[in-house]
């Protein structure tokens, strides 16, 4: 008996001596991975099996960042919030990977941001960090559930997909690939002839915003950059006024946020773009206005007729003179007021014309047949789509065009005008 507590003294510090080397040159192997691959995932493995028996309390740079992840997390609203608590919460992962309460928490941030395949690996590492936890056949199922979802990138190709790249970005809708007719037929009622010839479009998947760019964002826009728009109308002197140090007042005389933002011409709308793409996240594909062929294809929404809801203008469908709305001729609807086509895209008929980057062509002949757009002809007016709460149902239609001055030279038409961005995927 003596011999057999005298060995176990002299090896126990040797054992001891060994797991924490085992520990370390694990901890070593997780310091020297990149985050958010399965070369980590592997480290952080091995680390939990090192620690397994004897697990240590976690380092105070541990607590420290697990903490604010969750700070940060009871804040978040957008994917990209739930991807940064989910970062400071890796944090945390890396210098104590045998706590399985921060792989579970970072594993439901991840999800929350539509990172899945580094979810399921989150919860995976919570698996075995804690081997018999109550929950494990429940998370296998998770874990099972999310690999077989798409990567976030690929999510933003589905068509349908809302998403916002930042959380002051637009909401954004995917508008899939295809095929469509664009132009009206000859015996379309309201029909002009700038909407022929008739003619094949193939388009690749893009985004379009869900709706027209309000007055609330444009009004930031304006507020940081002191940007001065050009008056829509001289002669009522409607303009915009921007003198700076933040201090921003609209056209009209209330301020109505959710109101698309008008009074812009298309130059200002470039101005917007410009410095809008430098808000963005790095890595954000740019936005740009859509061209006239996206516009029509997303207005039309896998629709051949005059409308998207069919042939008649019907009642309350729209907000044009004659439409049967409460804002008929008299006012500007906030945006989202009517019913989204079968794209989920609200507002692509009525209330406002919106700008697209087309230069302006009489007709369709020489049009391009790839949906880009049209950068050849009279590039000093620019077309515009929709129609507005003032026209007359004839412009309530997918196929209508019109065009205006780009410097707003033509004011009969720039208060009635806005804009919603597009982006290629």
């Amino acid at each position: 008996m003596k011999v057999v507590l005298l060995a176990w003294l002299l090896f126990c510090p040797i054992a001891a001596q060994a797991a924490d080397g085992a520990l370390a040159a694990a901890l070593g192997a997780v310091t020297a991975s990149q985050p958010d691959t399965e070369a980590e995932a592997r480290a952080m493995r091995d680390a939990i099996i090192a620690a397994r028996k004897a697990p240590p309390p976690a380092p105070q740079d541990a607590v420290a960042n697990a903490t604010a992840a969750e700070t940060a997390a009871l804040g978040a609203r957008q994917p990209a919030d739930f991807a940064a608590a989910a970062r400071t919460m890796g944090l945390a992962a890396r210098a104590a990977p045998w706590v399985a309460e921060y792989h579970f928490k970072r594993g439901g941030y991840l999800a929350k941001a539509n990172l899945h395949a580094a979810a399921a690996r989150a919860f995976d590492l919570y698996l075995q960090a804690a081997p018999d936890a109550r929950d494990r056949v429940q998370v296998r199922s998770l874990i099972t559930a999310l690999r077989q979802r798409p990567p976030a990138e690929e999510q933003h190709r589905i068509p349908g997909t809302e998403f916002r790249d930042c959380p002051k970005c637009p909401e954004m809708v995917v508008v899939p690939a295809g095929r469509f007719t664009m132009g009206s037929p000859v015996q379309e009622a309201g029909r002009f002839d700038s909407e022929g010839p008739q003619h094949q479009v193939s388009l690749h998947a893009f985004a379009l915003g869900k709706y027209p760019v309000t007055e609330e964002e444009f009004t930031t826009f304006l507020a940081a950059t002191a940007y001065q728009p050009a008056p829509c109308n001289p002669l009522l002197d409607k303009t915009w006024r921007s003198p700076g140090n933040g201090l921003v007042f609209p056209p009209g005389q209330a301020d109505l946020p959710r109101q698309p933002a008008v009074c812009v011409n298309w130059n200002d709308v470039q101005a917007y773009i410009a410095w809008f793409n430098k808000t963005v996240p790095a890595g954000a594909d740019l936005y740009r206005l859509p061209s006239e062929a996206e516009w029509e294809y997303a207005a039309r929404a896998g629709t051949a007729t005059a409308r998207w809801w069919g042939e008649a203008l019907g009642i309350g469908n729209a907000n044009c003179q004659g439409c049967g709305s409460q804002w008929d001729n008299t006012l500007i609807a906030p945006v989202g007021s009517f019913r989204a086509n079968a794209f989920g895209l609200y507002d692509m008929l009525g209330n406002t014309w919106e700008w697209l980057a087309d230069c302006w062509n009489e007709n369709y002949g020489g049009a391009p047949a790839d949906g880009s757009a049209w950068l050849a002809g009279d590039c000093t007016r620019r077309v515009m789509r929709g129609g507005s709460w003032s026209n007359l149902p004839t412009f309530i239609r997918s196929a209508a065009r019109s065009r205006s001055d780009a410097g707003g030279a033509d004011f009969d038409y720039s208060g009635y005008v806005g804009f919603r961005l597009a982006k290629s995927l």
